[in-house]
């Protein structure tokens, strides 16, 4: 992934923290604007917002330039309905991996590496990885308690427990 961020010669962006653009018109998966999400010392009169970018090491995308990049974001958004940024300078992180990678069909092997992993009886999974859920850290953090919670001080663990938690981490819902 390719985080382009803009630094952007004005106040606000929008008034939302996130904005998700799943669809396959627009290289951008998701813009976040920080400055909407935190106390902190940011300038009155700036923000910065970051654009992530999926893309494979070595693509095209991966080896565009800073300047290319901060103007397919710019164009991007203006595309799919947002304003226009008044972006001033573009600085790029390029990350080798992020996020999990879904391919299709993904599922019924994850249904039987599910099935293999609950007939281990010492064995527990979950998490973002294990459960291949894109949740945000306070989520994991639940599953974690969860997971201690039905842990007994012999050892012991208590399946129906942890159960009834692997059906109420269906109901979890991304934020930002």
């Amino acid at each position: 992934m390719v985080l382009v961020y803009l630094v952007c010669d004005q106040a606000r962006y929008t008034s939302f923290d996130a904005h998700y653009l799943p669809g396959p018109g627009t290289p951008v998966s998701r813009l976040s604007e920080p400055k909407n999400y935190r106390d902190g010392p940011d300038p009155a009169d700036r923000t910065v917002l970051c654009a992530e970018v999926p893309c494979w090491k070595g693509d095209t995308t991966w080896m565009a330039t800073d300047e290319d990049l901060g103007a397919i974001v710019a164009e991007s958004l203006v595309a799919e309905g947002l304003p226009r940024p008044q972006h001033v300078a573009t600085e790029t992180r390029r990350l080798p991996q992020v996020y999990p990678v879904y391919v299709r069909g993904y599922r019924e092997g994850l249904e039987a590496v599910a099935e293999w992993s609950d007939s281990l009886k010492h064995l527990t999974v979950f998490g973002r990885q294990g459960l291949f859920v894109p949740d945000n850290l306070h989520h994991v953090l639940s599953m974690g308690q969860a997971a201690a919670d039905a842990l007994g001080v012999d050892g012991s663990f208590d399946q129906q427990a942890w159960s009834a938690s692997l059906d109420a981490f269906t109901g979890h819902v991304v934020e930002d």
